[in-house]
């Protein structure tokens, strides 16, 4: 018989924890996105990690440092054994600031929100995103409101932050562009490091 750990769902009494509201500062973030999109476009994209279809509000997934959008973009390719991107996908990204006013956020990065939510860091990484999904719908239903969450990504171990397509912090995020993907001396500098194949 296997020998698992539990697999931690929301509990039923979710929206009565008293599951922290963590204060964000406004700064500016990352983005990785496609040519000719808006860096403020919001989803719910069944391949990403917290974007239940059922969930009230679209997400926006925004890095704390540029790479990490590479990686949560690109990771799976670059951690396969031919660790091969396709050159038209590489080059039809671009990099773009988003500058976010303060927020009010369920940080699962912090310990002490893990513990009141009643979640550890196998349920928001687990590889099924049935799980994960549940969480970010969970997390969008609690009475809080939160802005948004913050979370780990799982190739660098960085944070990144899922916005919430709340009606009043629309209007008071701003994108600029920056570079395209190909034209980032960081960008090069990754494909170096990780022998990563742009074909």
């Amino acid at each position: 018989m296997p020998n698992l750990r539990p697999l931690r769902l929301p509990p039923a009494e979710f929206p009565t924890l008293d599951v922290p509201v963590t204060p964000y500062p406004a700064r500016t973030l990352w983005r990785l996105h496609g040519q000719g999109q808006s860096a403020l476009y919001f989803s719910l994209n069944r391949q990403h990690r917290f974007s239940h279809a059922d969930c009230p509000a679209k997400l926006l997934y925004l890095g704390e440092e540029l790479t990490t959008c590479i990686w949560e973009r690109f990771g799976d390719d670059v951690l396969n054994v031919s660790a091969r991107v396709s050159m038209g996908l590489w080059s039809t990204r671009t990099l773009s600031h988003v500058q976010v006013p303060e927020l009010r956020l369920c940080d699962l990065t912090d310990e002490l929100t893990r513990s009141r939510a009643k979640v550890d860091v196998s349920a928001l990484i687990h590889p099924d995103l049935s799980v994960p999904k549940t969480w970010g719908l969970a997390i969008q239903r609690h009475p809080a409101n939160y802005d948004g969450l913050r979370y780990r990504s799982r190739f660098d171990n960085q944070p990144c932050i899922a916005l919430f397509a709340r009606a009043l912090l629309i209007p008071l995020l701003r994108e600029s562009p920056v570079t395209d993907l190909v034209d980032a001396p960081e960008a090069d500098a990754f494909v170096t490091q990780h022998q990563l194949s742009l074909i």
